[in-house]
């Protein structure tokens, strides 16, 4: 899968410490949206505190893949997890700087990765990521900002990511791993998120 590649993205943290390369071999390789969510705003203003993760109206850019194609080049040492409620989804953080990489679930054996783009990052991908595809969770934007009127895509978006961890599985890529330790555990310390330090960070336009 790696030789066959059609391009590569290079995805690093805002100190550069933490680096990972995301192998690209096709467009149906991802896909990619845009998240309004008020998690997804919350754990920007959790670990991103120069907000150049955030869009105008708070939407994080995100690529859905899977992820055999993913290599981490530099960094691994300093990942760490953090968890928005002890049920809640693994968001992956450069542990130097704060910034957040990507966003897995909980069970690791699932093959999917979201990896999280900055803002700087975006300019020049649409060529190999595509362009975003899906707004979603759009009624929680930032209100004085322009936003999408509605979601769009959310549906076709989750039936893509099923499909591509289906096919991992099928080819057996799903075992393809770097963010796995040998004994099938996580890589990187995980941390939940006390209820306080959410609701501290949850922006004010959020109920």
């Amino acid at each position: 899968m790696r030789g066959a590649a059609a391009g590569v993205f290079r995805h690093a943290c805002r100190c550069g410490r933490t680096k990972m390369t995301i192998d690209v071999p096709a467009p149906s390789a991802g896909t990619r949206l845009r998240c309004y969510c008020g998690d997804c705003q919350t754990a920007a203003q959790l670990h991103d505190p120069d907000q150049d993760l955030l869009s105008p109206a708070g939407g994080t850019d995100i690529w859905h893949t899977t992820p055999d194609l993913i290599s981490i080049d530099a960094g691994a040492e300093t990942l760490k997890i953090s968890r928005l409620s002890p049920r809640g989804g693994c968001r992956w953080y450069a542990g130097c700087c704060g910034t957040l990489m990507f966003s897995t679930a909980r069970n690791l054996k699932i093959p999917f990765i979201s990896v999280t783009l900055r803002q700087p990052e975006l300019t020049g991908t649409d060529p190999l990521l595509g362009p975003v595809r899906c707004h979603a969770f759009t009624a929680s934007a930032r209100p004085d900002a322009k936003a999408p009127k509605a979601d769009k895509g959310m549906r076709r978006v989750g039936t893509l990511a099923l499909k591509r961890a289906f096919l991992a599985w099928l080819s057996g890529r799903s075992k393809a791993n770097p963010l796995r330790g040998p004994d099938g555990a996580p890589i990187a310390p995980v941390e939940v998120i006390s209820l306080e330090a959410r609701k501290a960070a949850r922006p004010d336009h959020l109920p």
